[in-house]
């Protein structure tokens, strides 16, 4: 068990990008329709996986992994969007409770005990994490509007379409899970509808619909920018976040 791997779960190839630059002795392979990305990140065995969009993906892209692997423990990373003012661009979510979205206050999903020592080592190191619940949902949030509902229904400060699907194969696994995501889109700016037309289910970009976009101009040429800018941003203190927590995980 001494060399069994912490699985990294994200969604989307950028993520996945953003994060495999820490890992050393990289093994890349794929697993069924998954991508995934074997390698040591700070002082510890990892898979970083990419699992697509959605919950039932990383719920089941965990679930591959465990054949292959004997996971000692679930990240679920990536990007999120804010639900509470108090978020912006580029803010990083380490939360107590991942909420399943059932339509009504969302299903309760508790991390890891070991949680509070990672916060301890974000302290530490100078890294601010905003606590709060985080929501996922079905279906993208697109709107202010949406966002702020969702917030005022449930109490969480940021929404993903992941965590959740990470949290309940974890514990159907019997192992333990945290996650920690950052924020691209607050809750004041809307995710363009065109945006959907970009991203394969496997988390891939369809870079004829991205190049159309970028070719349209004006408005939609604005929006892939500051989208652009945002995560880049959000990518760096994704990376830094998580060599930090994988340094304090303990065995």
């Amino acid at each position: 068990m001494a060399h069994a791997p912490i699985a990294l779960v994200v969604a989307l190839a950028q993520e996945r990008r953003a994060l495999e630059r820490s890992l050393e002795s990289v093994l890349h392979w794929w697993a069924e329709e998954f991508r995934a990305v074997s390698g040591r990140l700070g002082g510890r065995a990892v898979v970083l996986i990419q699992a697509g969009v959605g919950q039932e993906r990383t719920h089941r892209a965990l679930l591959t992994t465990s054949r292959w692997y004997s996971i000692r423990a679930a990240w679920s990373l990536g990007f999120a969007g804010g639900l509470a003012k108090l978020l912006n661009a580029g803010d990083l979510v380490f939360p107590s409770v991942v909420l399943k979205d059932d339509g009504l206050s969302g299903q309760v999903l508790h991390g890891a005990p070991v949680r509070a020592t990672v916060a301890s080592a974000f302290e530490a190191a100078g890294i601010s994490v905003h606590e709060g619940p985080l929501l996922s949902v079905n279906d993208p949030l697109r709107t202010p509007e949406a966002k702020r509902a969702a917030h005022q229904r449930t109490g969480a400060v940021a929404v993903d379409m992941e965590a959740a699907g990470v949290a309940v194969a974890a514990q159907r696994l019997g192992i333990p899970w945290l996650a920690l995501k950052s924020v691209v889109d607050p809750v004041d700016e809307p995710l363009p509808d065109f945006l959907a037309g970009c991203t394969t289910e496997r988390g891939d970009l369809r870079w004829r619909s991205l190049v159309w976009s970028v070719a349209a101009g004006g408005e939609r040429r604005r929006a892939l920018g500051k989208l652009g800018r945002a995560s880049h941003q959000a990518a760096l203190g994704l990376r830094r976040a998580l060599e930090v927590a994988l340094s304090a995980w303990l065995p």
